[in-house]
This record gives structure tokens, sequence and C-alpha cells, in this order.
């Protein structure tokens, strides 16, 4: 209400009235979240609820009086209290941000200003903070996405669809039995029934030219390419009458921008490490193969040394229909491509394989390297796996149109049923693990006998003291990389003394610096595999030990699949400048004369070259370790949630078991529909 010009009080006196009742308004806001803290059932919560119903009642009813006369007293003086309200999902977010600090302030290292923590309290500490860090940023990546519409209204728009009635079945028992942990995979499959056009993926390890291939489908160059990491988040590219880019932030409102700045958001370079906080990227494009209904998706590199890159992948993968896996023809099938093409089977995506840059082999070891890659896929996985070479290049034009003909063609034409088929598999997938959980709360259906308390207290202590782990190694490896650029002194004595053994000048000191920065990348690699395969067996006796089912890839154990190490290297020929009689070593004296002038002439490079290549060998293992986290949070999402609810410290504790027994006859009924 606009103020009135009769209001008797000055416009200091109109402050104060304002501000007055906006605080008693602070007040009986205390008073609305005392009453939801009572109900709750928070263990740390204040409040016990004292209260009769009427009562209640009663309270809630004066309190709605108290503010009607504040804004009848301000309406009376012509005066309103224009609120700038905030929206809830920000302020959500912002919140959870404070929340993922306080937990980060649980680590060991910071409370040991308090005294010691003991060895076996610090593995305790680790693993909280480990997992209260997953299930933040799993609400947060949940409340970043605008959801305003519930999902049962979702579901009463798509009542022609023919899977509505499974959909339908599972919201319900999503939400009768709380089991949350399958809300986002719900809603990626309505997100998938919802839009329309088929949403296409290219996913691939860096430099596979994923950038080049989506270039040439679209005839625009509008993506960057390059050889080293250049994709920060994932790029959606969609039909629009005229060129433009939109990017939503985490932190602020879309942007719409000229399409030249494509490279500001989406690049390693001018984004590292998503800085930016950008959430989505999308550019528009007069393309007749997007006119078509198609959206395209250029992904982020796996192994890039990107540290977001590969999060923002695995984050995104489960949303698209189809997916095209590019690996480089002139390598071999990586144990990474195969982990990459195992997510995207198992989350029921149609995958097809691209050999690219194939204009780098003759056409006998083309051939070759798509038998063996059939070959390979045929022995990893059950799901049939399309192999097919394909050239950005004009020459080989050829390869390029027999794939788009051969493949492309007949998704576009048949685009809906495609997506349709799309969240079918995802839709089953979904089902299959609801089943399983609900098999697990039915004591009669579970694969073996029930957990007893103290089993499942074992095994929720086996996870923390795992989860530890992974914030264990964090610590370490941030040590191992502080330490490397101090080692400079001992590459210059090692180099002495390999001088001291004929070794020529350059060599020796390649050598003394490749063996000390290559053992500490050795001593990271070690540690994350065997981190990472430490994992898996945890995870496969857990479950073993709570008689709970893991999801087909879990079953067997598996070696996890790490990138590369970057292996050290000097970035500059150095010169090493030794003169006469120096060069006649054989004495103390004078290796330790030969000793001050290698660390005159190259002691400042190798310290610089240390520091570059530490950076380097830290930034690489942090995002494997982010890698492995991600997976390991993702794999046991569904693992603890079962925990939980045995232990009791899920509101969804006390079921019935017939009736989870007549839910899950209902759901077994509903398979491959």
């Amino acid at each position: 209400m606009e103020p009135r010009p009769e209001s008797a009080l000055n416009e200091h006196q109109q402050r104060r009235l304002i501000v007055t009742c906006q605080y008693v308004d602070r007040l009986l806001a205390d008073l609305d979240r005392a009453f939801a803290e009572a109900a709750s059932n928070s263990p740390f919560g204040r409040y016990a609820n004292d209260l009769a119903p009427a009562e209640q009642r009663l309270v809630r009813d004066y309190v709605a009086r108290v503010r009607t006369q504040l804004l009848r007293m301000l309406d009376g003086q012509g005066l309103s209290p224009a609120p700038n309200r905030v929206g809830l999902r920000y302020s959500l977010l912002t919140h959870l941000m404070f929340v993922d600090v306080a937990v980060e302030e649980l680590k060991p290292h910071y409370m040991e200003g308090y005294g010691k923590v003991a060895p076996e309290a610090e593995t305790s500490l680790n693993g909280i903070v480990e997992e209260l860090h997953g299930t933040v940023r799993q609400l947060t990546m949940y409340l970043s996405v605008d959801r305003s519409e519930g999902l049962r209204a979702r579901l009463e728009k798509l009542g022609g669809v023919a899977d509505v009635g499974l959909l339908d079945t599972l919201e319900t028992l999503i939400g009768k039995y709380g089991l949350v942990e399958f809300r986002g995979a719900l809603a990626t499959v309505l997100d998938t029934l919802e839009r329309r056009g088929l949403e296409l993926a290219v996913f691939g390890r860096v430099s596979t030219g994923k950038s080049s291939l989506l270039n040439r489908l679209l005839g625009h160059d509008v993506l960057p390419v390059g050889v080293t990491p250049i994709t920060a988040v994932p790029t959606r590219l969609t039909f629009g009458r005229e060129p433009k880019l939109r990017v939503s932030f985490a932190d602020a409102a879309t942007r719409e921008l000229n399409i030249s700045a494509l490279g500001e958001y989406a690049s390693e370079r001018e984004n590292p490490g998503n800085t930016k906080r950008v959430l989505r990227l999308v550019v528009e494009l007069p393309s007749p193969l997007l006119e078509s209904g198609v959206t395209l998706v250029d992904t982020p590199g796996l192994g890039s040394l990107a540290t977001t890159g590969a999060t923002e992948t695995l984050a995104y993968l489960p949303h698209c229909d189809v997916a095209a896996v590019l690996v480089d023809a002139a390598s071999t099938l990586t144990s990474e491509d195969l982990s990459l093409i195992g997510l995207l089977l198992s989350t029921g995506i149609r995958v097809s394989v691209l050999l690219s840059k194939a204009d780098l082999l003759s056409d006998s070891d083309r051939e070759a390297a798509l038998t063996y890659t059939r070959q390979v896929l045929a022995r990893e996985f059950e799901l049939p796996v399309a192999v097919t070479a394909v050239s950005v290049l004009p020459a080989f034009g050829v390869l390029f149109q027999a794939w788009r003909g051969a493949e492309l063609t007949p998704l576009i034409a048949d685009q809906d049923r495609e997506r349709q088929k799309a969240a079918a598999r995802k839709l089953e997938v979904l089902r299959s693990q609801v089943e399983v959980t609900l098999q697990r709360l039915s004591t009669g259906d579970t694969p073996g006998p029930a957990a007893t308390v103290g089993e499942s207290r074992g095994a929720d202590t086996e996870l923390q003291t795992a989860a530890g782990q992974i914030t264990a190694l964090e610590r370490r490896i941030d040590a191992l990389a502080l330490a490397l650029p101090r080692r400079g002194e001992e590459i210059i004595g090692r180099t002495a003394d390999l001088l001291d053994r004929q070794v020529a000048p350059q060599s020796a000191l390649a050598q003394a610096y490749g063996a000390i920065a290559g053992d500490a990348a050795q001593e990271i690699g070690r540690a994350l595999q065997e981190l990472s395969s430490g994992l898996v067996t945890v995870r496969q006796r857990v479950a073993h030990s709570v008689h709970a089912a893991l999801e087909p890839e879990d079953a067997v154990s598996h070696e996890h699949r790490l990138r590369d190490v970057p292996m050290p290297g000097l970035p500059t020929e150095i010169v090493v400048p030794l003169e006469g009689k120096e060069r006649l070593l054989g004495h103390g004296f004078a290796r330790a004369i030969v000793a001050k002038r290698l660390e005159r002439a190259v002691g400042g490079v190798v310290r610089s070259s240390l520091d570059a290549y530490a950076a380097v060998l830290r930034r690489w293992a942090l995002d494997s370790l982010d890698e492995i986290r991600v997976e390991w949070t993702a794999r046991t999402d569904a693992l603890r949630a079962d925990i939980d609810r045995r232990l009791g410290h899920s509101e969804a504790t006390a079921v019935d078991r017939k009736e989870v027994e007549s839910d899950l006859r209902r759901l077994s009924a509903m398979a491959g529909r």
C-alpha cells in the first residue's frame, strides 16, 4: 500500500514505527519456529510440545491477530511494510553454504587448538565430515534446479503417457517410505518425458574431439576447441532464430549474452573450477539439425585437469537420452572409457562409441581398431554398443556422413519415440532399485536374514570409517604436494652424485628431477588406487553384512579406473656448466664445488619447475579424489539410507510387513512396463 500524504508522523518517526513492527514480526516468527521445532524429530531440538492441539490453534490464532493489528496500525498511519523478500531457494542455498563451512570445521586439524585428537577420533571425525559434505552437496545440487511444480502436478499433466501408472506408483512409494535417495532419479525421468525432442550428449576424455564433432554437426564453429581442457560445465545447444547465449548462475539472475562470450563461462582458462558458479549454459543457434527438435550437449572432458569438469559431467550424466562416447582412434580403449560407458548403460542410456580422429589411421589399422573395440565392449558389457569410426576433416567426409546416415538420421527421424524409450529404460532402472530397497524393508523378502541392530551399527561405522579415508587422503595429498617444492636441494645433491658416476650433466639433472618428482607422483597414484579398491571392498562387505543387494556393476570386485598420472619433466633445456678439473670428480671437495655451481646455475629453475609441477600434481590428484568421492556417494546412498532406517535414524522406520509385501507385489508386477 502506498504511503498516505496525510500521515501525522514525520519521516524519522515513520521509519521508527516500521522498524519496530518488523522487529515484533521477527519475534513472532520465532514463535512459528518454536512450533515447528517442537513438532520435528530433530535430536537437537530445544522444545518439547506440551500444548494440546486446541491450545496450539489458539496460540496461532492470536499470533495471526497480532500481525493483523500491526498491519492495521501501519495502514492507519499511511504506511506499508514494503518487505524486500528474498527467494526461499536462494536463502536455502546460502544457508547450505554456511552449513558446509561449519561441517568443514569439524575436521580434526581444526580441533587441534583444543588438544591432540586421538587417532580413532580422527578417523571418526573425517568420516562424519565426508558424509555430511556429501549430503549437503546432494541437497545443494537438487535446489540448484527450479522444481517449483510438484511431482504430483507434473504426473497429472502426463496423463496420456503409457508409463504414468508406474510413475505414480513409484512417486507414492518413495513418499510413503521416505526413500528420498530416489527423488532425483524420479525427477529425471519426468524431465525426460516432459520435454520435446531428443537429448544427445557427447562424452569422452580430454582432447578426443567432442567440440569439433559438434561444430561439424551444427555447421557453426561456436564451441571452443583446443588441446588443453577447455569445457568447464556442460553446454546445451538448442534451436533459436538468432544466435544467443543464456547463462544461469547459482547466486545471480540468468543473463542473455552474445554467443561470443561462451568461452568466458565454458572454458577452464576463463572459468577455472567453475568459480563463476555457472549452473547452466544454453546456446541457441539457427541450425537445421537443432530445428528438428534435437538438443546437443557438450560435456566436460573426463580426465581433465579441470577440478570440477569430471564432477559436472557425472552430475549431468543421467539426464541425456542418447550418448556418444568419443575415443581417440590413435589410442587404445582405456579403463576410464569403460567406466564411463558402464555408468551410462547402468542408468538406462543408449550408448554408441565413436573412434574419433580416424584420419590418423590407415584403412587396415582403422578396421583393426574397430574390431578390437567391439571385442572389448562385448566382453565388458552385456548390452550391445555400436562402434563407428569418424573424422571431422573434410577429406574424410565419407566417414562422417556414413555415421550420420547410419546412426544419427534414424534417431532424429523418430526422436519422440526414442525419447520415450530412453525414459522407459531409466524408469525400469529406478523401479528395480526401489524394489530392492523395499525387499530390505520387508524381513520376509530380503536376500538373507534381516540384519540385527548390532550388524547395522557395525556397517554404519565401517561406511563412516571408509568415508573418512577420503578426507584423510586429501590431507596427505596436500602435504605431499606442498613438500615437493622444498626438495630442490635434494635434486641438486642427487645430480652431483650422478655426475660423480660420469653421467652426462643434462641427463643427470633430468634423472634426479624425474626420480624425486616422479616418486611423489607415484606415491599419490598408489594411494588413490588403494583407496578406490578399498572402498569397493568395503561397499561389498557392508552390503553382505546387512544382507543388501548391490547394483550389478558392484557385484564383482574391480579396479578403479584412474586416469594416467601426469609425469614430471623440466620445462626447458637447462645447460649445466662444468669446466676443467671440476669434471674430474671422485673427491668430496670437488663434489661440493659442483653442487654449489649447480645451485647457482639451475637451482632457481628447478625450484620454480617443482612449484609448477606440484600444482599440476595436486590438481590432478584432488580431481581424481573427487571422482572417487562422487562415485562413493552415489554407490552408497541407497545402502546408507537403508542402514539409517534400520537404526531408527530415519522417520520411515516403522513399516507394516504385510503392507510392504503388498507394495512389492504391485511393483514387481510392473517390471518391464
